[in-house]
């Protein structure tokens, strides 16, 4: 096991994160983070019954939670619980929330305190307040691939993601540039991430989350990139 890679704990609220389809991305994102130690989903819906085949594909734990009243989200406070429990796992470094639920918000700046990297998954009723919270966060929704009969209004969305990005890194370039208007690439795309903590290349279309040649390609008609031995360096056109 590489001793650098995070050591990651997953608790899916199930009742909110439970789209097959999904899975495989959320895993493949956090497989590219760290090593998937513990992997806990947390439902309430007992009748469900492609719980077990789901959880069993995946190698997840299931954590039933019966609702003792009305009007209470169960699985929340337990799940609550489970993660605050996770403090006491020095092995544990990070923990990721997989949930759309900006319930969880105090949870995430807890852990946070507790010097734990939290990392949120989601899809787009995430809120840009709720993902700025974590670390990092992991929009699934973006990154899943259309299916054809969903082409023409993905891609009008994706369009949408790619005017708001150049938005961003247009404000990025212009607080901090040289004389010929150019600015140092890490720091752009540091100061992206701080900024919107799902950025990733995948959210628009890349194959993979590498940011030099997205920017290079998919949006060569934004910008100029220039390289000085081993640094990048980034204008708008």
């Amino acid at each position: 096991m590489d001793e650098s890679k995070k050591k990651i704990a997953l608790l899916i609220d199930y009742d909110n994160f439970n789209q097959e389809k999904y899975l495989p991305i959320l895993f493949d994102e956090l497989n590219e983070i760290g090593d998937v130690l513990i992997k806990y989903a947390f439902y309430s819906n007992l009748n469900d019954g492609t719980i077990r085949d789901k959880f069993i594909k995946y190698g997840i734990e299931p954590m039933s939670q019966i609702a003792y009243s009305k009007g209470k989200n169960a699985v929340d406070i337990r799940m609550t619980i489970e993660a605050m429990n996770l403090l006491s796992k020095d092995y544990i470094d990070s923990i990721c929330l997989a949930t759309s639920d900006s319930d969880f918000t105090p949870l995430v700046y807890q852990l946070q305190k507790n010097n734990r990297y939290v990392i949120g998954a989601g899809d787009n009723k995430a809120s840009n307040t709720y993902m700025n919270v974590f670390n990092d966060f992991i929009s699934v929704e973006k990154i899943s691939t259309p299916s054809s009969e969903e082409k023409t209004t993905s891609k009008n969305s994706k369009d949408k993601y790619i005017d708001h990005l150049v938005k961003r890194v247009n404000t990025i370039i212009d607080s901090n540039h040289d004389e010929e208007g150019y600015s140092d690439f890490s720091y752009v795309v540091n100061m992206l991430k701080n900024q919107m903590k799902d950025f990733s290349p995948k959210n628009y279309g890349a194959k993979n989350k590498q940011a030099l040649p997205f920017f290079k390609h998919k949006l060569k008609n934004s910008y100029t990139l220039k390289h000085e031995g081993t640094l990048w360096f980034i204008k708008k056109k």
